[in-house]
């Protein structure tokens, strides 16, 4: 019986059980349950394991794209110049991991696996331009391997509460124009506001792109879902598809929302099997507007004047037949009640009952007797 608990993040990524488990994880259940049991056990070993998952999907990343000639050149001088960048960054005393990606970087792009490819896994959304391998050599991590959040302060003065075994991967100094990280894990994130420079998060499928609001990113490997959640602001998120191209048919492509804009108390989950994202309101919406300018003291108020208070203090819309609810009055205190109770009491007492659809409350009734 092998010993995981001396693994290094290289042995654990020339692992055949390690390797089966992070590649096909549905074709191999008892792994799965070995693994994550195994995990459950050892959570400090989290970053090694995470660190060997990034291997492996680096290595292991189907082709993509082969460079043409002219390609290929400009990619043998990235190479010598990425032979230099190591020369002088292992003088220095740097992690295993970080000269680990920088060598299968060139290994990578040697084998023809392709500088998209490349660029994909390892940076993240096509449409954002880099040079990968100076990327991942300045690439800062934390990673939480306790029992409690860990607040992280970018040099932007972003902030972010990191939870535990998760791991964020950002560069010591952002670009004059773009400020990206990328999350393993679970995050709230604060960011601070610069219209000229959009924060940009990548969580595997998912890319979220703010200029300046507070969400929560989780982005667990081995979890059917990729969500986020957004408190303040506006927040918009998409689909990488360039991780999607060899699991769907292209045909199926024109169908698929890559899109979705959040507002505060909407979450969109990504569904990693159905490969789709769902948008809707989080379990538990708060309200937006200071307690002290809000009224939940109804006395003989019209149903349209209780949901209009409503929507203006949770951010949400109400859909009902305005007509039909005309005569439907409410007498309620309901000012230290949750909004989903909220709706629960309102609805008993004008004889109706709603539902969530995508982001809205919509409400179905007969309507009132005529006063």
């Amino acid at each position: 019986m092998k010993d995981y608990t001396r693994f290094s993040a290289e042995d654990f990524a020339t692992d055949d059980d390690f390797i089966k488990w992070v590649k096909y994880a549905h074709r191999y259940p008892d792994l799965d349950v070995f693994w994550t049991n195994w995990l459950q056990a050892y959570p400090h070993r989290q970053e090694e394991v995470e660190e060997a998952k990034l291997m492996i999907r680096a290595i292991l990343e189907e082709p993509q794209h082969i460079p043409d000639a002219e390609k290929q050149k400009a990619v043998w001088k990235d190479i010598s110049v990425t032979l230099n960048l190591l020369a002088q960054e292992e003088k220095r005393t740097i992690p295993f991991w970080r000269k680990w990606y920088s060598k299968a970087a060139m290994v990578m792009i040697v084998l023809g696996i392709g500088w998209y490819s490349y660029r994909v896994v390892f940076v993240g959304h096509p449409a954002v331009n880099h040079h990968p391998v100076i990327a991942m050599i300045n690439l800062e991590k934390q990673v939480n391997n306790g029992d409690v959040p860990k607040t992280i302060i970018l040099e932007d003065g972003t902030s972010i509460v990191l939870q535990p075994h998760s791991m964020l991967r950002y560069p010591k100094h952002f670009k004059i124009d773009l400020r990206e990280v990328y999350l393993i894990g679970e995050a709230f994130f604060e960011v601070k506001k610069d219209p000229n420079r959009p924060f940009i998060v990548h969580a595997n499928e998912i890319v979220t792109r703010v200029l300046g609001t507070s969400f929560t990113v989780r982005n667990f490997i081995g979890e059917k879902k990729v969500m986020v959640q957004v408190k303040t602001g506006k927040v918009s998120v998409f689909k990488d598809l360039s991780k999607e191209k060899k699991k769907a048919p292209v045909k199926d492509e024109v169908d698929r929302v890559e899109g979705v804009v959040l507002m505060p108390n909407q979450q969109v989950v990504y569904e990693r099997n159905a490969m789709k994202m769902v948008k809707s309101l989080v379990e538990n919406p708060s309200v937006l507007v200071p307690v002290a300018k809000l009224e939940f003291e109804f006395t003989d108020e019209p149903i349209r004047e209780v949901f209009k208070a409503i929507e203006n203090a949770y951010g949400v819309e109400i859909v009902y037949d305005e007509e039909v609810l005309s005569n439907c009055y409410i007498n309620a205190s309901l000012s230290d009640v949750p909004l989903y109770d909220k709706m629960k009491l309102i609805c008993k007492g004008i004889d109706a009952t709603y539902e969530i659809i995508d982001s809205h409350i919509i409400v179905y009734g007969k309507g009132c007797s005529t006063r």
